[in-house]
């Protein structure tokens, strides 16, 4: 549950630290005054879309803290735990630090955390139930969200989605594969084609670089003939290198024995001497080729039929194999096996029996809950002002094969006895919604399993008896757990164990909202002001204590 909260510098709060209790927390003050930003603050804590308008206008960022005791679900534990932050006392500390421009960092017993962790963590310690709830009421998706939020289908939701998308993969592949259009086969005929020409000119690998090589060398034997005869006379004739070299050497070689250092010298020369030998002799195994004219012809000739190929393909001749490849890979991509088909209706035929079972049980689900959720409701309209009005909850036929089931819901509504029941959304007015709405969230709220649950102005449009009714809700869903409501009603605020009041102060230049936990006194003041009145009387005050007295006699 929910054990403190610190918010600073978010709206008109400053700096403000509460502490809360289990059972019914009731939050009131003047319009205007922030009721709702506690709950707004909540939201942002566990990951909801901040406005950063709301970050206090003189201030460059809002920090926002959440204690929760978590010893009592298992569920948030085991999340933690495989989060590797979990505390040995049970309790769980939820950190957002959100700057002007909507940035934030987050933080959960101390760890820095993606925003998407809060949220994930927060489902499992907080449901709220804001004042606009019944807005969306009208809504098929919610409608079937609602239903199997208390149907408990999550298990057999997740399950049916993955079957419906890989039925929808299937299908569209095999779509594909059974109506290929001319234009395909076309283009199948035309790269059959291309391959061909390949097959036929049959590149190798590494082939036009050695082509290339061996063109440069026969294209230009008369060039590398001379140019061999003059560096074989530089290097082997009477004046040549070697015979200076050799000259050289045994000078050097006549001096070392006068003095060691010159022994260096000579073995230098001497490497020089068999290196130029060395050149020599590959020089004169070189000397003599002649130029092959028909060689010259037949690499030519190949050079070209290469270079065609790879122009017309808009390639490098060296990249022939590599486009022959992709010619081929394409082939067989668009290859149309009867064998591929076969097998691919077999799978898909698996997977749709395996969607029809899950669907199945899903609908038994939705059909048992529908059994318990029509008379619930339709109970609780009765005792929120709609005597004679009914409830109904219907499945209707959905696509085949859809993400959620076979079927899709829609809540149908009777206002008065003997009428005929309608869409909920044709025939409800927007108290009646409201009401409605009020009915399904306290009934799905005690079949929770949430340990703290928020109202957020969800009795707006409603008074009188009807209020003192859902006090009452409020307070019986309070038993064993942690609940909150946000009200301006008298009658509601009457049922709670727990009474805050938020005020608004203002100075010449600076206004703020507190929130106050009252004491029993207070607190009956804060009701006869909700009351209403230009002035509080006595009789007020004692009506007030009446309301407080009678609200908690059981």
């Amino acid at each position: 549950m929910l054990v403190e909260l610190t918010i600073e510098n978010l709206a008109i709060i400053d700096n403000l630290s509460l502490e809360f209790d289990q059972g019914l927390s009731v939050i009131s003050g003047e319009t205007g005054a922030g009721k709702s930003i506690t709950v707004d603050a909540l939201s942002y804590i566990l990951g909801g879309k901040v406005d950063h308008n709301m970050i206090s206008h003189d201030k460059t960022q809002c920090n926002l803290v959440a204690h929760f005791d978590v010893s009592n679900i298992p569920k948030a534990r085991t999340w933690l735990k495989e989060q590797s932050i979990e505390s040995t006392e049970g309790e769980c500390i939820i950190r957002r630090v959100i700057n002007k421009e909507g940035r934030s960092k987050n933080y959960i017993n101390g760890q820095s955390m993606p925003l998407h962790a809060l949220k994930s963590l927060g489902e499992m310690l907080i449901d709220i139930h804001g004042q606009h709830a019944h807005q969306s009421l009208v809504k098929d998706t919610h409608q079937r969200e609602l239903l199997d939020q208390y149907a408990e289908t999550e298990t057999e939701l997740l399950e049916i989605a993955r079957l419906a998308k890989e039925i929808k993969q299937r299908t569209e592949q095999l779509e594909r594969l059974k109506n290929q259009d001319d234009s395909m086969r076309e283009r199948v005929e035309f790269l059959n084609f291309q391959l061909q020409e390949f097959k036929n000119i049959a590149p190798k690998e590494g082939e036009w670089e050695s082509i290339v090589e061996q063109h440069n060398e026969v294209s230009h034997a008369e060039e590398f003939q001379e140019g061999i005869q003059l560096s074989l006379g530089y290097l082997d004739d009477e004046r040549g290198v070697l015979t200076l070299l050799n000259k050289v050497s045994a000078q050097l070689t006549a001096l070392a024995k006068l003095d060691q250092k010159f022994q260096t010298y000579a073995d230098m020369i001497n490497e020089a001497e068999i290196l130029c030998s060395e050149v020599t002799n590959d020089l004169n195994r070189l000397d003599g080729i002649e130029v092959d004219e028909k060689t010259i012809l037949r690499l030519e000739s190949r050079m070209r039929e290469l270079n065609d190929l790879a122009r017309k393909h808009r390639v490098e001749p060296e990249d022939l194999l590599k486009k022959q490849a992709e010619i081929e890979d394409e082939i067989n991509s668009q290859f149309l096996s009867e064998d591929a088909i076969i097998d691919l209706e077999n799978e898909l035929k698996a997977e749709q029996e395996k969607w029809q079972k899950v669907a199945h049980r899903i609908t038994q689900l939705r059909i048992n809950a529908i059994e318990s959720l029509n008379p619930e409701i339709t109970a609780a309209m009765q005792g929120l002002s709609m005597v004679g009005g009914a409830f109904d909850i219907r499945l209707l036929p959905e696509k085949p094969y859809s993400s959620h089931g076979q079927e899709r819901v829609e809540f149908y509504v009777r206002s008065n006895p003997g009428m005929p029941f309608y869409p909920l959304g044709k025939v409800a007015s927007g108290g009646e919604l409201a009401r409605i709405s009020l009915a399904i969230s306290v009934i799905l709220s005690m079949k929770s399993s949430l340990p703290t649950l928020i109202f957020d102005e969800v009795d707006t449009g409603v008074g009188g008896a009807v209020a003192e009714i859902i006090g009452k809700h409020l307070q019986e869903l309070s038993k064993g757990r942690q609940v909150f409501c946000v009200t301006h009603l008298p009658q509601v605020a009457s049922f709670g164990h727990h009474h805050f009041a938020v005020s608004k102060s203002k100075s010449k230049d600076h206004t703020e909202t507190e929130i106050k936990k009252l004491s029993n006194d207070e607190r009956i003041h804060e009701i006869a002001r909700m009351l209403g009145g230009v002035k509080l009387t006595e009789a007020t005050f004692n009506h007030a204590r009446e309301m407080l007295s009678a609200s908690h006699s059981e």
